[in-house]
């Protein structure tokens, strides 16, 4: 197989892996979630096997869905041990929905009740987004085993909790909390795309994570009009935006030293568009009002990090997310408010991650005029950790700091 065939057929795999999982979840239940993984991988490895410069289908989503649900058949069968043939695959005429299912199986994870938030994202990058463990944890910086172990015990709590019962009748009475669930999600998976840890990603940036999570938020708007989800969209926007000024020459480049004639003119546009200030301040409008500031201004003085700091201690009160006080931490140091940064920094330490990456570069950041020798270790024990050669050569070259 030409490389040209097998990446044909990978790009495509990936991009229909949320499709096939949401459309074979929907038809055999949540009860077969195990299966339908073993079903999908099944899938791209037949594809692999049979297909080829000359034999690619012309309708390769549909192909992979009739195998995958061909191969759910047969495990089905073996499972009951009935000796009944499976039919052929060219004699079913069942086709892929041409519905994309993918949004109603998020909407369906954000109504249990018996699975964390976090179960819910880790489901949703395996089984819609199609990444690999390996991915996950990269993007995530949870451990691999950690994740396997999370994502074995949702599958056995979200079997106890709705086998039997029908996805579609399930999300049909959708609650507003539920909708915020999905919210929530599709943030995470933005965020994981826009600032991915995968090694494999040379520009930092999964794009087609943050446009699939852009494309499912617009269709959540439609269906439910929320101005929070609007809302969403304008953040998601506004980041989409800067991405083409992000890598220059192979070099990742810091928002500060960006070139703004490259960023992105009708995203930024379509974010203004969205942007709408709600009755009731929510998360997602105050961090877009927030990134707006930074693309608008020109000159980030005094008065701008003043401005910037106010807006985070608004949003702080939506909102206690240990990244959140993390950036409030380091833009009350640009504001002139070191000792205040420290002791928020002391505070939240012990909710990330030994090592983590952007608490260690903003605690270094902070502490690079009051204690250089402690911030040069910090930042060296960063460097030497890293993987990611855009990200390495970034710190190297940039005195190891920059947002």
């Amino acid at each position: 197989m030409s490389n040209k065939t097998h990446s044909i057929i990978e790009s495509n795999f990936r991009a229909s892996y949320g499709k096939l999982f949401s459309a074979l979840i929907s038809q055999f239940g949540v009860g077969f979630t195990s299966e339908i993984e073993d079903a999908i991988q099944n899938t791209f490895l037949k594809s692999l096997k049979s297909w080829n410069t000359s034999k690619i289908p012309d309708h390769k989503e549909n192909w992979l869905f009739i195998v995958a649900r061909n191969d759910m058949i047969n495990q089905i069968r073996k499972k009951k041990k009935t000796s009944e043939e499976v039919v052929l695959i060219e004699e079913i005429e069942t086709e892929i929905s041409s519905e994309d299912l993918r949004l109603q199986t998020i909407l369906f994870l954000a109504s249990s009740t018996k699975i964390s938030t976090q179960s819910k994202v880790l489901f949703t990058l395996k089984n819609i987004f199609g990444l690999h463990i390996r991915e996950i944890s990269e993007a995530t910086l949870l451990n691999q085993d950690a994740i396997y172990k999370n994502l074995k015990r949702a599958k056995r709590k979200l079997k106890l909790e709705f086998e039997a019962q029908d996805i579609s009748v399930l999300v049909q009475k959708t609650s507003q909390e539920e909708i915020n669930i999905v919210e929530e999600i599709l943030y995470a998976v933005f965020n994981i795309g826009f600032d991915s840890f995968d090694e494999k990603q040379k520009t930092i940036i999964n794009e087609d994570l943050c446009l699939e999570a852009l494309s499912l938020a617009k269709i959540l708007y439609e269906k439910h009009q929320l101005n929070s989800t609007k809302n969403l969209l304008a953040l998601f926007c506004f980041h989409i935006a800067r991405i083409p000024a992000k890598i220059e020459n192979g070099k990742l480049i810091s928002f500060f030293k960006q070139k703004r004639e490259n960023w992105n003119k009708e995203m930024i546009q379509l974010g203004f568009h969205y942007l709408e200030k709600p009755e009731n301040l929510n998360k997602f409008y105050m961090e877009t009002l927030i990134i707006s500031k930074y693309m608008m201004v020109k000159d980030f003085s005094q008065s701008h990090w003043n401005t910037i700091v106010n807006l985070y201690e608004i949003l702080l009160k939506l909102s206690n997310s240990p990244i959140i006080k993390l950036n409030y931490c380091y833009c009350l140091n640009k504001a002139d408010k070191t000792e205040q940064a420290l002791e928020i920094l002391e505070e939240i330490e012990n909710d990330f991650p030994s090592r983590h990456v952007y608490f260690s570069l903003v605690k270094a950041n902070i502490l690079r005029k009051k204690n250089p020798k402690k911030a040069e270790n910090i930042l060296a024990s960063i460097v030497e950790k890293m993987n990611q050669n855009i990200r390495k050569e970034y710190l190297l070259e940039n005195s190891f700091i920059d947002l």
